[in-house]
């Protein structure tokens, strides 16, 4: 019998190449990528990071090169030799510091670039670099890491650097999503929030940092708007500070911590009064200056260093409405906790999107759902008290030209948000303000008529009752950059509207303001869609009646949004 011998290939655990391509399919965003850089430079005690993005030639929205610079303690050439091998970490599994698996930094790189050097130099060394790259490992002319070689960066990357330091550079960048610019000014933002407490010198066991994004300093923003420090805005007030809620949580028996327990803190604030403006700021200037727009979110920290921002899954009981959830960015929330309770956060190589587990969520949530609620209740208290105070301003300041305080809620939104609203009037006329004027002061001097039209104007847009002739429910009036609406008392409608509002009334006072003023919003939406047709265009009936009715979707929509927020 033919027996032949079996040869046996030794076969390893991975195939480089497509093991390598499939790994860029990773949970990271390139923000989280940069982290991972900025991570190892932290953990290399650097006090400066440099970040430097170049665009492609003729091509400013296109990245061809990022480089990220530091002055930490540097790679000896054994160790820059394998620091891009996946797995292989100085610190693997060390829960002391904010890096742990040894695979981040590349991970990070190959999801955005095809090519990764890096340069490194400790201490009385020279510089030398190695570098991965994935069409030369694809090609098979790239087997192994090269052992590094004595190579300069480029000059003027490394003029602050002095004694050591690390370069790496990330070329062959094809997995750019959005436009250069945008990712500048989000990573400013998402820099300056994920490594908030280095920034200011406040995680443990490491110095202040300071972080440049081509040569612009990285301001901190602290999500509890309690930590003025190196933000931008110093002068202005701090929030309020809770006090913080500690408690002891389980250390996972794979962890092999010396403890049984590590304390969760969770830190929560009352955003400052000037911070918590009225109804329809919250997308404005103001509030996108100081990032207020984007504080709707539960900060989340692994060792000083955020890992997640977001609404916790599920966690329906500190807001889940689109009122509450508007309100709870003037609340201000952040939860830390040490790296022994990694798998309970459930905390991922890459250190993005960690959750609680749920025995872990349900324990948070049950602490701060009473706290979110009553801090909801006192923010609309005070924004109660502030209307209140607007509505009687108002008020006053209609009463000498003759305008009731009936519909001063609306009134007064309509003051505040005039610009935008009255934004593409094309119906107001110069001449048109006398006779506007004589509706109101029919007998008055030149004086009150001019004192008049300096009101009208100073709302935009006012809404009062009157009684006139005629079956008409409504005289809407078009003057040059100011507009009035009256509900003649006298119509059938008004008596319906009026007899509805009272009986509603009667059962809950708050709830006939809130239909009022939605009554209200409608019409002066149709007064908008009016205006926006030119008196002097001619146009068919159809278009007319079809811009009529996008336009008052679109005017009614806004105004809605500017009512509700």
């Amino acid at each position: 019998m033919d027996t032949k011998e079996i040869k046996i290939e030794n076969q390893g655990f991975i195939e480089q190449d497509t093991a390598l391509e499939s790994m860029r399919a990773s949970d990271f965003d390139c923000y989280s990528a940069y982290g991972e850089v900025i991570d190892n430079s932290i953990q290399a005690h650097a006090n400066k990071i440099f970040i430097h993005f170049k665009p492609r030639k003729n091509k400013s929205k296109d990245i061809d090169t990022i480089y990220f610079v530091d002055n930490g303690h540097g790679m000896d050439k054994d160790l820059l030799h394998k620091c891009l091998k996946l797995g292989h970490s100085s610190r693997y599994n060390d829960r002391a510091g904010i890096g742990r698996f040894g695979v981040g930094m590349t991970l990070g790189a190959i999801h955005e670039c095809r090519r990764v050097e890096v340069y490194s130099k400790i201490k009385g060394g020279t510089w030398n670099k190695t570098y991965l790259d994935l069409d030369e490992i694809k090609s098979g002319s790239l087997k192994y890491l090269p052992y590094p070689e004595n190579e300069d960066p480029p000059a003027d990357l490394i003029k602050e650097i002095t004694d050591s330091g690390t370069v790496v550079k990330w070329t062959s960048y094809d997995k750019q999503v959005f436009p250069l610019k945008k990712i500048i000014t989000e990573s400013h933002f998402w820099i300056g929030r994920t490594f908030r407490k280095f920034i200011w010198g406040k995680a443990k066991d490491y110095e202040s940092v300071e972080i440049f994004i081509n040569n612009k300093k990285v301001l901190a923003f602290d999500p509890l708007f309690f930590n003025k420090e190196l933000t931008g805005f110093e002068k202005e007030p701090k929030a309020e500070l809770l006090k913080p809620q500690q408690f002891p949580w389980q250390i996972p028996i794979e962890a092999k911590a010396k403890k049984q327990h590590s304390d969760v803190i969770i830190n929560v604030s009352l955003l400052p009064d000037e911070y918590r403006r009225d109804t329809g700021s919250g997308g404005d200037s103001y509030a996108k200056e100081r990032f207020i727009d984007r504080n709707q979110g539960i900060s989340i920290l692994r060792n000083d260093r955020e890992v997640f921002y977001g609404k916790i899954p599920n966690a329906t009981k500190l807001g889940s409405s689109e009122a509450d959830i508007m309100v709870n960015r003037f609340i201000g929330c952040e939860i830390c906790f040490d790296a022994d309770l990694d798998t309970e956060f459930t905390v991922k190589h890459i250190k993005r999107g960690a959750v609680p587990v749920k025995e872990l969520k349900d324990e948070i949530i049950k602490r701060l759902h009473p706290t979110f609620r009553t801090l909801r209740e006192k923010i609309r208290n005070r924004r109660s008290e502030r209307k209140r105070d607007a509505e009687k301003e108002t008020e006053g300041q209609n009463a000498p030209i003759g305008i009731s305080g009936t519909h001063s809620e609306t009134n007064k939104l309509l003051k505040e948000n005039k610009n935008q609203i009255l934004k593409g009037d094309k119906a107001g006329k110069e001449e048109d303000d006398n006779r506007i004027v004589d509706i109101l002061k029919p007998e008055g001097t030149d004086k009150e008529k001019s004192n008049v039209l300096d009101v009208l104007k100073s709302n935009g847009i006012t809404i009062d009752e009157r009684e006139f002739f005629g079956s008409d429910f409504l005289d809407i009036e078009h003057g040059n950059g100011y507009k009035t609406l009256f509900y003649n008392t006298n119509s059938v409608f008004f008596r319906e509207y009026k007899s509805i509002l009272d009986d509603i009334a009667s059962k809950n006072s708050e709830l006939a303001k809130e239909y009022k003023v939605l009554i209200d919003l409608v019409f002066v939406g149709y007064m908008m869609a009016e205006s926006k047709i030119d008196p002097n265009e001619n146009i068919d009936g159809s278009t007319f009646m079809n811009e009529i009715k996008s336009n008052w979707a679109n005017d009614l929509a806004r105004m809605l949004k500017k009512w509700r927020i």
